[in-house]
């Protein structure tokens, strides 16, 4: 049975579990597998998980938005982590979301500066 794009992507968002490791502490995996497997797809594709991506952005998991804006921020889609940022501001919980959405562009930053 082949897996479909949107089970192989939810399977990057959870595998490894965020902290479950010192190697994935802010989900480092988690930001380095989406990135790849977005690379590695022809462009019908891409565009099918760039949605899957952004619409994550905006989840109300923690977890799954901030890994969602690293993606985002490492593929250089600009205004998709801007709109994220908007979206957090009308959070109840906006404080804690943008730092988090801040970690997961640090940690982007990281991964496409080494």
């Amino acid at each position: 049975m082949e897996t479909s794009l949107e089970e192989e992507v939810l399977h990057l968002y959870e595998v490894p579990g965020i902290g479950a490791s010192y190697t994935n502490t802010y989900g480092e995996e988690n930001i380095q597998g989406l990135v790849q497997k977005y690379r590695d797809l022809k462009d019908e594709s891409m565009q099918e998980m760039l949605e899957m991506v952004i619409r994550f952005s905006q989840s109300s998991d923690l977890a799954t938005c901030f890994v969602s804006v690293g993606v985002l921020h490492a593929l250089g889609k600009n205004e998709d982590v801007q709109e994220a940022y908007r979206w957090a501001e009308t959070q109840e919980d906006r404080a804690r979301i943008i730092s988090h959405f801040d970690i997961g562009k640090s940690v982007a930053d990281y991964f496409t500066s080494a």
